[in-house]
């Protein structure tokens, strides 16, 4: 037997709890969607609006609702002067692009929509009253709330090879600044893995072979191996508290080990070192163990966080069944561990990790495409999508759809994918400045329906799927819109390394899709001379 089937014998035994999501309908708080019809009851009557944004994964989202929000005190309080709304923040991506910074998350708002205050974080009661009863004052006296932030795009960056070494330059000179040559990983506070940023430097390093940076990126992934990975059930947690990676934050989303299975993978490329061929298998075994559908097809999003249970010893915990698993699938997650599964089954000629993969990506065609795009999410509970018109949903399901297409030669994914497409060109793309909004729902007439955001790393994606359906089908609409989406994306890029200052990480990972787009659409623009 492989270890990849121990591994995930292990994970079948110990198969976790199925969570079937939030109580708030239960709660001693009146709660509301988020909806037209509370702003427009918010306007009519004067009334403060108060809107919790929780994850059903978040450890501190369950300890704020439980200690804080249901306490008879706080819970009367907001029932009497606010009008209370519960954001479900992985169905709702929209809104937690548009309002979060870390969860939970609470947001007040002035009865015509403008937000006075929002915080992260779960504070005690008397903090939360505090802080809450003088937003109240605030609004009641018409204390202006903050103007929002005006996003400024850059002029676009027309797509040369010697822009793409100049950005591809610039992104490897933030991550030397930024390195923590201590303990690894990026910055001095809290510790994320960033498996696309980690990804894209091995493909540096596998041509310069810098030494240097070749033992700041092995330390990182050992980091990532020793503090973040759990030897007892697989897969590894989403962060760390401190820069040493210690507090770990223990819920393990779905996103984060297929992006580390596919770095892991690479890095046992370029270092040539086995532990890292194990880690991508072990991550690979968490998701085929915990998160798989082995019925319908699909992966759930998460296992949630539970601190108390992965302070027990190891023995004690192999006698356990792990925290609950949230069913609900998103499909953006979907989407990038279909295409992890994909790339890792080629490489390792495992037959059933390419099975569980096409499975998955034929109950995304089967449930989550829709005449408008791709849908969201799919909820466990009411049994189908949810929420259309999200950029990032479309942008992995299409390059998903492609990369299926070229594996199993079945025409119906190459379909999928350019209907995918069709409709984010039409819907999606702003032909004005190229790039394309984060959302534009087609279902909403109201208050969320559209933004003019534009996003570094689902446009970046888009931009390499559009040229994969260009090889495909010779399109030139696909190669036009990948290639002027590609030139505002590097605008941006040289803006924010070049020329502004302490860009965050997370955003610098986002740009590494990008960079594997303009150099594809620069190999393409060299194989047609």
């Amino acid at each position: 037997m492989s270890r990849l089937s121990l591994v995930l014998a292990l994970a079948l035994l110990l198969a976790p709890v199925l969570a079937y999501g939030y109580r708030h309908h239960t709660s001693k708080i009146h709660y509301r969607e988020y909806s037209t019809e509370v702003f427009e009851q918010a306007r009519r009557e004067g009334k403060p609006i108060f809107i919790l944004i929780s994850a059903v994964w978040c450890y501190w989202c369950k300890y704020f609702d439980a200690n804080t929000l249901e306490t008879d005190e706080v819970s009367s309080y907001l029932n009497r002067h606010w009008l209370n709304v519960f954001v479900d923040s992985d169905a709702r991506a929209d809104l937690r692009r548009k309002y979060v910074r870390g969860w939970p998350m609470s947001v007040l708002l002035h009865p015509d929509g403008r937000v006075q205050l929002s915080f992260p974080g779960a504070l005690g009661k008397q903090d939360f009253l505090d802080i809450v009863k003088r937003a109240e004052a605030e609004i009641a006296r018409g204390t202006a709330a903050p103007a929002p932030v005006a996003t400024v795009l850059a002029a676009p960056l027309p797509v040369t090879a010697a822009a793409y070494r100049d950005l591809d330059a610039a992104l490897a000179t933030y991550a030397e600044e930024h390195a923590d040559r201590l303990h690894g990983g990026f910055g001095s506070g809290r510790k994320f893995p960033y498996p696309p940023l980690l990804a894209h430097l091995l493909g540096q390093q596998a041509a310069a072979r810098d030494p240097e940076r070749l033992a700041f990126i092995e330390k990182t992934l050992d980091a990532i191996l020793a503090r973040l990975h759990d030897p007892i059930a697989g897969g590894f947690f989403r962060y760390a508290e401190r820069p040493d990676w210690s507090e770990v934050h223990t819920e393990k989303m779905l996103h984060v080990n297929a992006g580390l299975a596919l770095a892991f993978a690479k890095a046992s490329e370029v270092l040539g070192e086995p532990r890292y061929a194990r880690a991508a298998d072990a991550a690979l075994a968490f998701m085929l163990g915990t998160l798989y559908d082995a019925a319908a097809g699909g992966f759930y999003g998460s296992q949630t966080a539970d601190p108390a249970y992965y302070r027990q010893p190891p023995q004690t915990r192999r006698g356990q069944r792990g925290p609950e698993v949230n069913r609900d699938k998103v499909t953006a997650w979907n989407a990038e561990a279909i295409l992890a599964l994909l790339a890792l089954g080629e490489r390792k000629q495992r037959q059933e990790v390419r099975d569980a993969a096409l499975r998955s990506l034929e109950f995304m065609r089967t449930h989550l495409l829709s005449d408008r795009g791709m849908y969201h999410i799919y909820l466990a509970t009411a049994k189908r999508g949810a929420l259309r018109g999200q950029l990032e949903a479309n942008a992995w399901a299409a390059l998903a759809f492609l990369e299926g297409h070229r594996l199993s030669g079945q025409d119906v994914y190459r379909q999928a994918g350019e209907r995918v497409l069709d409709y984010a060109l039409a819907e999606l793309f702003d032909p004005q400045r190229g790039g394309f909004i984060a959302w534009n729902n087609p279902d909403h007439s109201g208050r969320s329906a559209r933004t003019e955001d534009v996003p570094l790393a689902a446009n970046g994606l888009m931009a390499q799927a559009l040229l994969t359906a260009y090889r495909l089908s010779g399109r030139p609409a696909y190669r036009d819109a990948a290639e002027r989406t590609l030139a505002l994306l590097g605008g941006q890029i040289r803006a924010r390394l070049v020329e502004a200052f302490d860009t965050p990480t997370a955003l610098v990972a986002e740009m590494a899709y990008t960079l594997t787009a303009y150099n594809d659409l620069l190999a393409q623009i060299s194989r047609a001379r």
